[in-house]
């Protein structure tokens, strides 16, 4: 959708997704640190592959990933090809316990929205 004042697409169909990953407890420390000091090439391929947010939180040995994009599956599935991602899950896969398809090969298993305030006041709780 574009704005006739705003030549920028402007993203509609957004959808929150929350993932929970145990980290190996041995690699805490390095998971924590990288995600502190990204990859500024990670960060602009998943920008340019359509992450409008992505937000990780840790505790204990759990990791926290929120994201805002259109379709969690594709933006995977489109990271998939990006060299930068294919090293950094080189680096960082085997730090989490059980893994989503981080190459995009699969459905990625995300946590199902059981409250939201404001849409419940409005009447309705939307799936995202």
């Amino acid at each position: 959708m574009q704005s006739e004042n705003n030549s920028k697409d402007v993203k509609t169909n957004i959808k929150r997704y929350l993932m929970v990953l145990e980290i190996d407890p041995d690699h805490l420390k390095e998971y924590i640190d990288i995600h502190k000091n990204p990859w500024p090439e990670l960060l602009e391929s998943i920008k340019s592959e359509g992450a409008n947010e992505l937000l990780i939180w840790n505790y204990k040995n759990l990791s926290i990933v929120y994201y805002e994009t259109e379709d969690i599956d594709a933006i995977y599935k489109r990271l998939a090809s990006h060299e930068v991602q294919k090293k950094w899950n080189l680096k960082v896969g085997p730090w989490i316990k059980v893994s989503p398809p981080l190459d995009g090969s699969g459905k990625v298993n995300t946590c199902e929205k059981i409250f939201d305030l404001n849409q419940q006041i409005a009447g309705k709780l939307e799936l995202f």
